[in-house]
């Protein structure tokens, strides 16, 4: 039973649902990608917002924008560009560098805490997850609409995305100082079933108006999470902290009842290609990133970055809302499985370790930056 305990949750979920699946001891089954989007992604997405500490992103508000948002575009580009060159077709490639796009290192986040790594590098994995989590939502929804002929020239491809993101950002700017005036007159047993109305109606409205309801989602939950005293604050937190739990766990589950063992096996090939396209993308934008001040991050610290770059509930996400109809859809579902469940076996049960290894810690912080 300890040897079991160590390995991550979503990783048994996972292992555990292909088991299932392989033993066909499970009908087969799909869902709707719709379904997938707006009901398990805004409680995961609003858990990561609203936890983040206001005081704690300002200090790291550069390298938190840096990381998220040019990091994500920057490794979706390079991933994309040698996927085609390994010769994957268009389609898979550029829905794969979408799809991968967003780190989701919460398995790594306990050990990080325990391991007492610096605030600054713990800030900066956070904030880099919840921002590339918002940039992945708008690169998979563009991508989605080039391989289906939606869009097909680059000022189509420009404004879709400035109004996925505007749009999204609006709606969820908007209807969280909305939410903060009323949470101030309404009685505090009321208050959370008032943020799960926001949640998912900031969802809805701006899917509604063709803009991205998770980005709308996660800029609610940003301004709903400095609404409250700390008293409130940890029961609401508390809440959706249990809420993002399960919906994370049921997405790993259904991901793997949907992926049989043998598939991964038949598609290793391809999927090491990924995983080494992958990697080499991440090296490549913490080595750009942050070559410019290399007093703020002395090379164990880049090389924490790099490996603590997993992914998860997002990427298992964005791929069952991959539509049927796209020809490459089993096999992404299939690739995006396995680089998950080697990513939380490798680096999720590898972050403690590596970080000795490395010798992060706050009295490294003290000593490295001035």
């Amino acid at each position: 039973m300890t040897a079991v305990r160590r390995w991550p949750w979503p990783f048994l979920l996972l292992l555990a649902g292909a088991m299932l699946a392989t033993a066909r001891l499970v009908p087969a089954f799909r869902l709707d990608p719709t379904l997938v989007l707006a009901v398990f992604l805004p409680p995961l997405l609003f858990d990561a917002g609203f936890s983040m500490r206001a005081a704690a992103v300002r200090r790291e508000l550069l390298w938190i924008l840096l990381l998220g948002l040019g990091g994500s575009v920057l490794t979706a580009g390079v991933v994309f560009g040698l996927l085609l060159a390994a010769h994957f077709p268009f389609p898979a490639a550029m829905l794969l560098a979408a799809v991968l796009a967003a780190t989701d290192p919460v398995s790594v986040f306990a050990a990080l805490r325990r391991l007492h790594t610096p605030e600054r590098l713990r800030v900066a994995l956070e904030g880099e997850s919840l921002v590339n989590d918002g940039v992945a939502v708008v690169l998979f929804t563009v991508a989605l609409a080039v391989v289906e002929g939606r869009v097909l020239d680059a000022p189509g491809v420009t404004g879709l995305s400035v109004w996925l993101t505007v749009g999204g950002l609006v709606v969820g700017v908007g209807l969280g100082l909305l939410t903060r005036r009323l949470l101030a007159i309404v009685p505090r047993s009321a208050q959370i079933a008032i943020t799960i109305v926001a949640a998912y109606a900031g969802y809805l409205l701006a899917d509604w108006i063709g803009a991205s309801g998770l980005l709308a989602v996660i800029a609610l939950s940003l301004i709903l999470g400095t609404a409250y005293q700390p008293a409130t604050h940890h029961q609401v937190h508390r809440f959706w902290r249990q809420l993002g739990f399960t919906m994370s766990s049921a997405i790993f589950l259904l991901v793997g009842l949907q992926v049989r063992l043998d598939e991964v096996v038949r598609v290793g090939a391809r999927l090491l290609l990924l995983v080494v396209a992958v990697l080499l993308a991440r090296t490549l934008m913490v080595m750009v990133i942050t070559s410019t001040r290399a007093d703020l991050w002395p090379w164990r610290w880049r090389a924490g970055l790099i490996w603590a770059g997993l992914r998860g509930a997002l990427s298992l996400a964005l791929a069952l809302g991959v539509p049927a109809a796209i020809a490459d859809q089993r096999e992404i579902l299939t690739l995006v499985f396995g680089f998950v469940f080697l990513s939380l076996v490798v680096q999720g049960l590898s972050t403690g370790p590596v970080f000795n290894a490395l010798g992060i810690s706050r009295q490294t912080a003290v000593t490295t930056v001035r």
